[in-house]
């Protein structure tokens, strides 16, 4: 008899307990998995997301330049995609220009050099010391925006510095690609309107 109120005793507990929790096991693993599917769902979108920018990105660029001409330098060995209205010009060994035709006051310098131990180090010390003698004595300040720094397939080591002058926006760009070292010196507007299409255009530097 005893026995018997034992067994009652531990049937009551027992009940009262699952009734406290207010769940089931069976619950607590379907509201498992739903979280479960909502995290995936989560990290997918935000992969597709990057995806799509990233192709945006790729599709402007190519209507960007889908008239310009592959030119190749007279003095470097390197070949750039030229707009039709721009011209690429040599100013001396290892310097050349690129000029819009409509305003010979902008330009962009293209320099390049083999890549070798300290090379790109040198020439971005440089790129420093040119920015701040162009400048109004401000020291240059460093390009964030990603939008406004070279980001083609085969670019590393991409760096933009910026300074303002009295008549004009100064940039520097330095980057590495194939087994080249590539500063550039943009020259624009104090408005920047040509600076889109120069960085398009710098983003085609190749060997050759």
């Amino acid at each position: 008899m005893k026995s018997r109120w034992n067994l009652l005793y531990a049937a009551i507990a027992t009940t009262l307990l699952l009734t406290a929790c207010g769940t089931s096991p069976d619950e607590d693993t379907e509201s498992n998995n739903g979280s479960t599917e909502v995290v995936e769902n989560v990290e997918k979108d935000t992969v597709t997301g990057d995806k799509e920018t990233d192709t945006e990105v790729d599709t402007n660029q190519e209507n960007n330049l889908q008239n310009a001409e592959l030119t190749e330098s007279d003095e470097q060995g390197y070949a750039i995609s030229v707009l039709p209205d721009y011209t690429l010009t040599s100013e001396e060994p290892g310097k050349d220009s690129l000029i819009p035709v409509n305003n010979e006051s902008v330009f962009m310098r293209i320099e390049t050099v083999t890549k070798e131990n300290g090379t790109y180090d040198h020439l971005a010390d440089n790129m420093i010391a040119v920015l701040e003698a162009s400048g109004d004595g401000s020291a240059p300040i460093e390009v964030i925006d990603e939008k406004s720094i070279p980001i083609a397939e085969g670019i590393e080591n991409a760096k933009a510095l910026t300074i303002k002058a009295e008549s004009s926006s100064i940039t520097g760009i330095i980057f590495e690609r194939d087994n080249m070292v590539v500063r550039l010196t943009i020259y624009d507007t104090p408005e920047e309107e040509y600076f889109e299409q120069f960085l398009r255009m710098s983003e085609t530097i190749v060997a050759r």
